[in-house]
């Protein structure tokens, strides 16, 4: 089972591949302005009822899939497993980019009431994934983005440790220690 898992990654991309390379230039480019003006709009209208109730529940399943991957990567550490790992380092940056980025692009949601706490465990789970991953370059700008975008919210309960619930300050305090750790 543990040879299916190393290899899942790579069909998914080599079913991928094909996909992209029958897709046209112009239709591309189209698909992609249409995303970009979606959430424009997205952004600028109030979200509520149903539609706040779908971006909350893409928010926990994000979220829930970011504390699988954590102890998915931390298994991957802790076996030495280096094909593993950078298999799964490709996947994950991957979903990062196309499911979690997308979530919390928008400054809406840093200030949306019932989603702000959501928002800033996203990012916090985010950057604790690029310490792991060994991007810690990328781990900072999240970690000083979160301070930044919530100053003057440090007692914001968030999800973060993995696992239990503290206050953003703590978070925040504890990813910055935790960032130059190369375990």
């Amino acid at each position: 089972m543990n040879a299916e898992l190393r290899i899942l990654p790579l069909l998914v991309a080599l079913l991928w591949l094909p996909a992209c390379a029958i897709t046209p230039h112009d239709e591309l480019t189209a698909e992609i302005e249409l995303a970009e003006e979606v959430t424009a709009a997205e952004q600028s209208a109030p979200l509520g009822g149903e539609a706040l109730a779908q971006r909350r529940l893409e928010m926990r399943r994000a979220q829930k899939d970011l504390v699988h991957f954590h102890a998915t990567l931390e298994s991957l550490n802790r076996r030495r497993d280096r094909s593993g790992q950078q298999l799964f380092r490709g996947f994950l940056d991957a979903y990062l980019g196309t499911h979690v980025e997308p979530l919390v692009s928008g400054e809406w949601t840093s200030h949306h009431p019932e989603l702000a706490s959501m928002d800033a465990s996203l990012r916090l789970l985010t950057a604790e994934l690029l310490i792991q991953m060994r991007e810690t370059s990328r781990a900072e700008r999240e970690i000083e983005l979160v301070a930044e975008r919530y100053e003057g919210h440090g007692d914001m309960i968030v999800a973060y440790p993995i696992g239990s619930q503290g206050t953003l300050s703590e978070a925040l305090d504890t990813l910055r220690e935790r960032k130059w750790w190369r375990g």
